[in-house]
């Protein structure tokens, strides 16, 4: 498995500086400790091919004839680190969850005048994160990757349907403790790889085959185990928050990213402050393994309120090129302000576009620099959207974007209560449900990003000229890109999406292209 070569060489050259000129390399896993672990032969070989610390480094000096001092890091540490970056508070109770670490799945830490004190660790035989992915292979989604789709896909199932299952599945104990009994159910490494033991479990203990199921029972597992799941992470979380007498909660790692869960814990009101980044997944890691160590070194990173626009900024030469050779129409602005103004005018009117304005988002959120927008009180927008053009289930909502200043106005937010990275789950108002109807979930919840002038000065004025031109400064945001495909990042990938897509124009770098 070899390391991402093009992301390594962009990030020197937008950094302006060369592989040897750095300090030192941090890996974001630390399987060196744990070498004694992989015996077994198949085991043994994966450890030396793809986990071992020297192996990692073989491959970067094979790349660029030298390596720099290798530091591998705790994998749950680097992601508290990605996270703790933008946190907007300097004490928390830390919780990391996520499918697998080295040899753990959760990890909790309190967060105080600069320490990191870790107050637990759970195994891998206790990993909420593998168990919703098992489920979700399960249901004859993707493991590991379609999560999100049981998420959305919970709010329309009956949970009392298979409650008694998930309780028996997930059994919570003393001391903010948890048991998984079919996660023991794996004897070899194989099995422990592939989980064949707890697939067995699971379609004994359901009596079904998930992935011939139809979509009704579908829902009513999904609605199940998003219960359970809930009440598992809150179990934790509220003892350890005793413990640590904290008030604020931290969340990343891959289950971070379950907004139905975050939603819950703050909704819940017993922490005054949830947080979770902009790159809770293992993107993120990257950053967390550099900032652990960095703070190791006694210089911690910090980044309050900084938008991720870390990625390529696409230029107009390049479009000009692209859309010649396919025959396409381009319109040129005289500023990024006008190029705005159109695009805000034909949203206005209730057209599909995409925006791809300036650097792209590093992280699982398109936040205005990589977006499909559209008018949200369209209902007809999300099917439109979903079906036609990024070739999706129905059910699966979509987010909205909304100046910060009037955010508390359609959603359930208090004035100043901001999300900007798109990463929180709250209720619409009910006056808005039917007026915002194409980004409203069926159980009256959207997964919003509140959009600053500071921070976010291009997609504020595209939201503030929106408002003007429709009376709402709400958009429909979703990531620009089709099905099973990575949000678009130049402009080739830009303009190659927007043939494939049904939408109607494609504004970037201050051009509009149009068939």
């Amino acid at each position: 498995m070899a390391p991402p070569f093009a992301a390594i060489d962009y990030c020197l050259d937008a950094a302006g500086t060369s592989f040897r000129n750095l300090d030192a390399v941090c890996a974001n896993f630390d399987y060196g400790r744990y070498e004694i672990a992989f015996q077994e032969p198949v085991a043994k070989a994966y450890y030396q091919t793809c986990l071992a610390p020297r192996a990692m480094q073989a491959m970067l000096v094979e790349r660029y004839g030298m390596c720099p001092p290798f530091v591998p890091v705790d994998h749950h540490l680097a992601h508290l680190h990605s996270a703790l970056i933008s946190a907007p508070f300097e004490e928390c109770l830390g919780v990391v969850m996520d499918a697998a670490g080295e040899i753990g799945s959760t990890s909790v830490y309190h967060v105080a005048k600069g320490q990191v004190r870790r107050l637990a660790r759970y195994p891998l035989q206790r990993s909420l994160g593998a168990f919703y992915s098992l489920v979700t292979r399960f249901l004859g989604y993707a493991f590991n990757e379609d999560e999100y789709k049981v998420m959305g896909l919970a709010s329309l199932g009956n949970a009392d349907r298979y409650t008694d299952f998930f309780a028996s599945a997930i059994l919570l104990r003393d001391g903010g403790q948890i048991e998984i009994p079919s996660l023991e159910e794996n004897r070899s490494f194989v099995d422990r790889l592939f989980y064949a033991g707890t697939m067995q479990v699971l379609e004994n203990g359901l009596g079904f085959a998930g992935a011939d199921a139809p979509i009704g029972q579908k829902a009513d597992v999904s609605a199940a185990l998003q219960r359970r799941f809930t009440e598992a992470v809150f179990h934790i979380c509220a003892h350890f928050a005793r413990e640590a007498g904290t008030a604020n909660l931290l969340l990343s790692g891959g289950c971070a990213e379950n907004c139905m869960t975050a939603g819950a814990l703050r909704d819940d009101g017993r922490f005054e402050q949830v947080y979770v980044g902009y790159a809770s997944g293992d993107d993120g890691t990257a950053l967390g393994a550099a900032a652990a160590h960095s703070a190791a070194l006694g210089m911690p990173v910090r980044a309050l309120n900084r938008m991720p626009f870390f990625g390529p900024k696409p230029q107009a030469a390049e479009v000009l090129a692209h859309a010649a050779a396919r025959g396409l129409n381009v319109t040129s602005f005289s500023s990024t302000d006008a190029m705005l103004q159109a695009a805000a005018k034909d949203v206005a009117e209730d057209k599909i576009i995409a925006l791809c304005n300036g650097r792209m988002e590093y992280g699982a959120r398109a936040l205005g620099n990589r977006s499909l927008l559209a008018l949200p009180s369209n209902a007809a927008n999300k099917d439109r959207i979903n079906l036609a053009i990024k070739k999706r289930q129905s059910y699966r909502p979509f987010a909205p974007a909304v100046i910060a200043e009037a955010s508390h106005v359609y959603f359930d937010l208090k004035p100043g209560e901001a999300y900007p990275y798109m990463t929180m789950l709250t209720r619409v108002r009910p006056d808005w449900v039917e007026p915002l109807a194409a980004i409203v979930h069926v159980d009256g919840t959207a997964r919003v990003q509140t959009v600053d002038a500071e921070h976010n000065p291009a997609f504020h004025r595209f939201l503030t000229l929106l408002g003007q031109m429709s009376g709402t400064p709400v958009v429909l945001n979703t990531s620009y890109n089709v099905n099973h495909q990575p949000i678009v990042c130049n402009a080739e990938e830009a303009i190659d999406t927007f043939v494939e897509m049904g939408i109607d124009a494609l504004y970037i770098a201050d051009t509009c292209v149009t068939r």
